[in-house]
């Protein structure tokens, strides 16, 4: 089995952009877990040891930590095994889709680009009156419903309301996660009760940077173990989209489908990183079957 390994650390520790003390100093890196990235042992002299550590708040998203100096250590690294959760089989459940259904729509989104507050639909959805474009423009909120209510609509007739419109909008302040409350109690999702862990495909993130600002709802269709980077599909105007997109990869209109060997690209995220940022969030897998859009050899 594939293992990661982390650099635990008590106190806080100065952050080089170097492997080296008297290189700049990037900010400090406080308590926690981090992934390491690379390592340099008994490194410029059989004195000291290096790593460099995934840290989203510092330098270029990394920094370099003296680990240890003679005897003195500075920081604990760790072996962890990480391991997808089994996979329920939605074959039999009569909430489930194929995955085409989803798919087939994406050829909508081609020309959107985002805008938070004039955001319309590019097709009717039976149930609540969808504003309806041009202009042909969308925000991460109306992009995942859009995507999820008319691929039900379409495969199995399931019809949409109002109530679950304002959940997907989280126009409540009793839930700031409704987006997965709505999808779980639709039967579309599954919830997933512990949010750090690895996600499967076509699984819907509801994450917050701050309690409760900064908020995105977006979808992971794929993460691929050995890298531990993650496949997104969403509507941003950064991570070079504008509109929807993968996210480091480009928009729809670019990219119709995820690249080959998409784990490779630079410019993706973490599963770690997506957890550093978005640190308040929920997640559920949609009953999705017959994958293979997006798929990733996890070795």
């Amino acid at each position: 089995m594939p293992t990661t390994q982390y650099a635990k650390l008590s106190t806080a520790l100065r952050g080089f952009e170097q492997p080296d003390t008297t290189s700049t100093i990037e900010g400090k890196v406080q308590p926690g877990k981090y992934r390491i990235l690379k390592q340099q042992m008994n490194f410029p002299s059989q004195d000291t040891d290096y790593v460099l550590l995934e840290v989203p708040y510092l330098g270029d998203e990394d920094t370099w930590i003296c680990t240890r100096w003679k005897g003195q250590q500075y920081a604990e690294i760790v072996s962890e095994e990480s391991t997808l959760p089994v996979l329920e089989d939605f074959s039999q459940d009569e909430m489930a889709i194929p995955e085409s259904a989803l798919t087939d729509l994406a050829a909508n989104f081609y020309p959107f680009t985002y805008d938070l507050d004039q955001a319309r639909y590019p097709f009717e959805i039976t149930g609540f009156k969808a504003p309806q474009a041009p202009p042909q423009q969308n925000n991460c909120c109306t992009f995942v419903e859009a995507l999820i209510a008319k691929a039900w609509e379409n495969s199995i007739g399931y019809k949409w309301s109002k109530q679950k419109h304002a959940q997907m909008m989280i126009y409540s302040n009793d839930d700031y996660f409704s987006p997965i409350t709505c999808l779980v109690e639709s039967g579309i999702g599954m919830p997933v009760n512990n949010p750090d862990q690895l996600p499967h495909p076509w699984s819907v993130v509801q994450g917050w940077r701050k309690q409760w600002n900064g908020g995105h709802t977006f979808i992971i269709l794929a993460y691929h173990e050995t890298t531990d980077h993650v496949l997104t599909l969403e509507s941003n105007s950064s991570y070079q989209l504008n509109g929807v997109g993968f996210r480091g990869i480009g928009n729809l209109r670019d990219f119709p489908s995820p690249p080959v060997n998409w784990w490779e690209r630079t410019g993706l995220w973490t599963w770690e990183r997506m957890k550093s940022v978005y640190r308040h969030r929920k997640m559920c897998t949609l009953k999705v079957t017959d994958q293979g859009w997006a798929s990733a050899p996890n070795a």
